[in-house]
């Protein structure tokens, strides 16, 4: 379910809309755009620039006529005409060219940045990492689906280290466990054997019960409490406070399920790449996160910019008008405005709007050269020569719209698109629907089983009071220490962190001094000490550094294996249930992330183990006393 959601919201909607409407390659745009883009794609092949570049200039030409910045789908076109013709691997000139006519498309520049380092092209990759960046600061429609991608790897990477964290603690503590349940069942013959099959069946009860993941991994870190040192309490605090951001991005995610009601059919979504078709002015989703002044001004802006496009000048002047009387930062309501009131005949009342505009950021580039255009077309040159080179400056400083102003005809009046910053502030607000939702979301589900949402905070909460509380018992209560080194096992009390290395250890006495029976006894014990360490070192990487003492080096190993794992699973649910340019780069993306967590597991399970030789050899517990 996560997969399919992300994918809706991440890709489908606001990425490339026209896979919504087959029999349409461009549905919503007007008739002159269609019939343009559609010619762009059919124009674009292997060694077709020539055929190409008029095509995408007179495609650019009519977006401009519209007030149009980017025709998203048009590069998802072509990609799926290459793969279908056969070639997809010589479409790089293809799709370069058509960056001009789709600059907010984050697939696009995805696709060539990738392609760039594949080709070993710095300049061209420096370029399309910009534009990148550019495309998802502007593009408005994508910010839902740019949040929820965000928030699914967040959460994957959070849950990846709750289990290599609660698994690493729990088998750091097995073995003292073990120790203090055969001293309960001591009354028992082969009390060793019955301790250890009573250890091994409380770890396996939560996944042979079902019960979720996150619920099992809290269970575990509690059970290793008591066991454990304080950087190794560390490491579970840090897993504990992770599960309780996956629980809140349940409730995220929850939140915002209602926009997949509205989202096919345009509503606050529209803008650049979605055409917006019509709907109340508030906004198509009700209650939520989607309510709110910031949501409602995007969704108006888009109302406004749809009417712009489709050639409503007048409603489009009286939206912009209402959105700049309400104050704020009305910069780039001005600049279309502008734009509206030239077209209709207001060259006056337009200039005006483009040098009020010019007066505040970010639009300043913009409307410094819309005022350009006005000035020469009503032959003032005068002060046309006087803001060129600010003007001509300005525009080819906008990321990530590809304008060179030595090619540009005259009237090609550049309209201001969605802002997204401060949105995107408002979107991760913690609010009160994302404790409501997360009690019933699909993550509680799969996570937290069977525990009912309203109790799951609450658990999360007594987990870290009982590590801190066992912080305090240990002090009082008697429980057993495994040396480090050796695997013998002691009884103690209060810090224990002075005691996991035993005297014999630290007096570096190797087997033992004297001979016969004790000494076999302490070797077949530190030999089967060193295979278990090794053991759990190859299956959960990571484990032999724990035993090693290095808990700072382990927690940070492991957020980074965890974020590559993380990577993996949103990329591979992903590319799995799409085609095309996203499915492409996915398939890509999944193969780099399982390589790295390949070989993050490898250097974790050479380092643990290489990080417990070391201690063994430190403590002369690997050879003979010299």
């Amino acid at each position: 379910m996560w997969a399919r959601f992300a994918l809706f919201l991440l890709f489908l909607v606001p990425l490339d809309p026209s896979r919504l409407d087959a029999a349409d390659l461009f549905p919503g745009y007007p008739e002159s755009i269609r019939e343009q883009a559609i010619r762009v794609v059919e124009a674009a092949g292997p060694g077709k620039g020539e055929t190409l570049e008029p095509e995408v200039r007179a495609l650019r030409r009519a977006m401009f006529e519209h007030s149009i910045l980017s025709v998203n789908a048009v590069p998802d076109r072509i990609f799926d005409r290459a793969s279908r013709e056969g070639w997809k691997g010589r479409s790089y000139d293809s799709m370069r060219a058509v960056t001009r006519v789709a600059p907010l498309s984050v697939p696009l520049w995805s696709w060539l940045a990738w392609e760039d380092v594949a080709r070993f092209r710095l300049e061209a990759f420096l370029f399309d990492v910009k534009g990148l960046l550019g495309a998802l600061r502007q593009y408005g429609p994508g910010l839902l689906g740019y949040a929820v991608g965000l928030v699914l790897f967040a959460s994957a990477s959070a849950c990846w280290f709750a289990i290599w964290a609660s698994l690493n603690l729990l088998l750091r503590a097995v073995p003292a466990m073990t120790l203090d349940v055969a001293r309960l069942l001591k009354v028992l013959p082969r009390a060793e054997i019955f301790s250890s099959v009573i250890v091994l069946a409380v770890f396996a009860a939560p996944v042979a019960c079902g019960v979720g993941i996150g619920a099992a991994a809290v269970f575990w870190i509690a059970l290793s409490t008591a066991y454990l040192r304080r950087g190794e309490l560390l490491i579970g605090g840090t897993a504990i406070l992770l599960l309780a951001g996956v629980f809140l991005c349940g409730g995220f995610l929850e939140a915002i399920r209602p926009v997949t009601a509205t989202a096919r059919h345009g509503g606050w979504l529209g803008g650049e790449g979605y055409y917006y078709k019509g709907g109340p002015s508030s906004g198509d989703a009700e209650g939520g996160l989607l309510t709110g002044a910031e949501w409602e001004r995007m969704a108006r802006f888009a109302r406004a910019r749809a009417e712009m496009e489709g050639g409503s000048l007048q409603t489009a002047e009286s939206l912009w008008t209402e959105l700049i009387k309400e104050g704020g930062d009305s910069s780039g309501a001005q600049n279309n405005r502008g734009i509206v009131r030239v077209r209709i005949g207001k060259t006056e009342e337009g200039l005006s709007d483009f040098e009020a505009a010019a007066e505040r950021t970010p639009a300043g580039g913009r409307a410094q050269w819309n005022a350009y255009q006005v000035y020469l077309q009503d032959f003032q040159l005068e002060q046309a020569s006087r803001i060129q080179p600010v003007a001509w400056a300005g525009i080819r400083g906008l990321v990530p719209f590809d304008y060179r102003a030595e090619e540009m005809t005259h009237g090609e009046l550049i309209a201001s698109p969605l802002r997204v910053g401060d949105v995107w502030r408002s979107l991760f607000t913690v609010r009160k629907e994302w404790f409501l939702g997360a009690r019933r979301s699909a993550v509680h589900n799969l996570f937290f089983r069977p525990l009912p949402g309203k109790w799951v905070i609450s658990l999360l909460a007594v987990a870290l009071g009982w590590s801190a509380l066992w912080k305090l018992l240990s002090r009082k209560v008697w429980v057993s220490s495994v040396c480090r080194s050796c695997g013998a096992g002691t009884l103690v009390v209060r810090s224990r962190e002075a005691v996991d290395i035993c005297n014999a250890c630290r007096a570096q006495v190797g087997k033992g001094i004297h001979g016969g029976e004790e000494r076999e006894l302490r070797g077949l014990d530190i030999l089967l000490h060193r295979r278990y360490v090794r053991a759990c070192s190859i299956l959960f990487p990571g484990a032999g550094a724990l035993w090693a003492g290095k808990e700072i080096q382990t927690i940070l190993y492991g957020l980074l294996l965890s974020l590559s794992a993380g990577l993996f699973t949103v990329s591979w649910s992903a590319g799995r249930l799409t085609g095309g340019l996203i499915g492409d780069m996915q398939a890509d993306i999944w193969r780099a992330a399982l390589a790295a967590v390949t070989v993050l597991w490898v250097f974790g399970a050479a380092w643990g183990w290489r990080s417990f030789e070391n201690l063994q050899l430190r403590y002369n517990t690997s050879r003979e006393r010299l």
